[in-house]
């Protein structure tokens, strides 16, 4: 008897053709079987490494295409696909279904945007995606570039660098794809040009705002890039964070399937690609800060930088506390109250013994006036502080000399080297075990101060660890005469367990 297929199938072209529709089908209907189907115009004679990531972020770019995400960022380690994913095959899958669509694609440089967008423009003309999509539309002679061009149904692909010129152009998909080169990870003038470019220019190139979307692609690189600067503004972006080695036990839901996928603590991304021993030698070749960034994409390793969290440890309660022979305020002040500016800090210090205990901490963006306000009410607060240090630089020394005749004890310090070698001067002090913090049960400011002191220097506000650091100097500077307390009163706890 013979089967269904082998009635249905009269000649070999019948199945061959049934094959290619279920084929073109699938391509259609998922963003990551177009990707497999084609990688050999991709990456000829390379072998596609498949991984659920692939899936996810697919996932992501399908509720994109279907109005259900208009602003998504997605941080994923370098040579995990990103680019070909996004940049270059998902606006080529978009146009098998809606060629009018408009893209701009965004990178730190000119040449690696017209490369990814000459890729894209190679999938379209291959034999087969002509031969499954080329009766949707027809590539215009008349704009046929490497950096621009179109279709029938005025549908575009355009590609740009970070600065690059956009006059008189607009689209209804901006793909921002490594808007800073990683080897400029640490130029602040690169970050700043990046952020510019987005809330400046990209940001006024949407067709429709209330349609259009923001796609971000990159690896972190400084605790103050672009993904940064949209997660502290709080832009209203999805974001997919893909570090190499998942830091905990985390369950990730898909978008549209609702499939689940569990990451154990110490799960490995893209096994087949990135192992643990690779990726113990990019960590010892790149080092763990640039590691944290681009594989983690935490802009600093989770044991510190400066300050190693092992030495952040140690906490107190308030009531056992013992007499404090010395108690001072120090502040770090700030020159204007505005976006992109300096915090103030003030925190008050106390030291018994060889031991020095963070008591309060003032800080928040202020302007000259309510600066002044803020010295005030601390040393209201904290009557037996005696010195007020202030560092000698921005508002510093206008607000000792308004203050010195109605306060005692304004004192302006003035700091030797930079932040960083002042930083690294008190780390003996932190490490020994004689910087206490309070308990965080207590003082919920006690978290952020000690994610400051972690990223320290790479976070984007350095003046808490700089007002604390100062004050430490200064105390260790005077002689102390009481004993330190009793070890029973206090505990050797992290922070993150209080």
């Amino acid at each position: 008897m013979r089967s269904f297929w082998e009635s249905y199938m009269r000649t070999p072209n019948d199945f061959a053709a049934l094959q290619a529709a279920l084929q073109k089908e699938k391509a259609e209907r998922n963003l990551s079987e177009f990707i497999r189907q084609a990688w050999p115009v991709i990456e000829p004679g390379t072998t596609y490494v498949d991984n659920w990531h692939i899936d996810y972020i697919s996932e992501y770019l399908q509720a994109v295409n279907e109005g259900q995400v208009r602003r998504l960022i997605i941080n994923v380690p370098p040579r995990n696909m990103k680019s070909i994913h996004v940049t270059v095959c998902f606006p080529c899958w978009t146009w098998a279904k809606s060629p009018e669509k408009r893209f701009i694609k965004v990178s730190y440089s000119d040449s690696l945007s017209r490369k990814h967008n000459v890729l894209s423009r190679d999938i379209i003309r291959s034999p087969w995606y002509q031969n499954n999509w080329g009766n949707k539309f027809i590539l215009k002679d008349d704009v046929n570039r490497q950096n621009e061009f179109k279709n029938d149904h005025q549908g575009m692909m355009m590609s740009t660098s970070v600065g690059g010129s956009l006059t008189g152009e607009g689209g209804d998909v901006i793909i921002i794809d490594d808007p800073q080169n990683p080897l400029m990870a640490n130029s602040e003038t690169e970050r700043e040009n990046s952020i510019n470019f987005f809330k400046n220019t990209l940001q006024t190139r949407l067709n429709d705002p209330k349609t259009g979307v923001f796609i971000v692609i990159m690896q972190r690189l400084h605790e103050n890039d672009l993904t940064g600067y949209i997660l502290a503004e709080d832009l209203g972006y999805t974001h997919i964070c893909l570090p190499a080695e998942a830091p905990e036990r985390k369950i990730i839901t898909f978008p549209i399937s609702k499939k689940e996928i569990i990451r154990e603590e110490g799960a490995l991304l893209n096994e087949a690609r990135f192992d643990k021993s690779v990726l113990a030698g990019l960590k010892k070749s790149m080092g763990s800060v640039q590691y944290a960034g681009q594989f983690q994409q935490t802009p600093a390793p989770a044991e510190g930088v400066i300050f190693k969290r092992e030495w952040l440890s140690l906490s107190y309660k308030e009531a056992s506390l013992p007499h404090q022979s010395l108690i001072i305020q120090s502040w770090d002040m700030a020159f204007t109250k505005s976006e992109g500016s300096a915090k103030v800090a003030g925190f008050v210090l106390s030291r018994a013994g060889s031991n020095i205990y963070i008591r309060d901490l003032v800080n928040d963006k202020m302007t000259f006036t309510e600066s002044v306000a803020a010295v005030r009410r601390l040393s209201g607060k904290w009557t037996k502080a005696r010195a007020k240090v202030v560092e000698n630089k921005a508002n510093g020394p206008a607000i000792v000399d308004l203050l010195k005749k109605e306060i005692s004890g304004m004192v302006e310090f003035n700091p030797k080297g930079s932040k960083e070698e002042r930083a690294i001067s008190v780390t003996p002090y932190f490490e020994a075990g004689n910087i206490w913090f309070p308990d965080p049960r207590e003082a919920p400011w006690v978290e952020d101060l000690i994610k400051d002191l972690l990223i320290f220097p790479k976070g984007t506000f350095k003046d808490t660890t700089d007002a604390l650091v100062q004050g430490i100097l200064y105390l260790m500077d005077k002689p102390a005469s009481a004993a330190p307390p009793k070890q029973q009163n206090l505990t050797k706890e992290s922070y993150w367990r209080a």
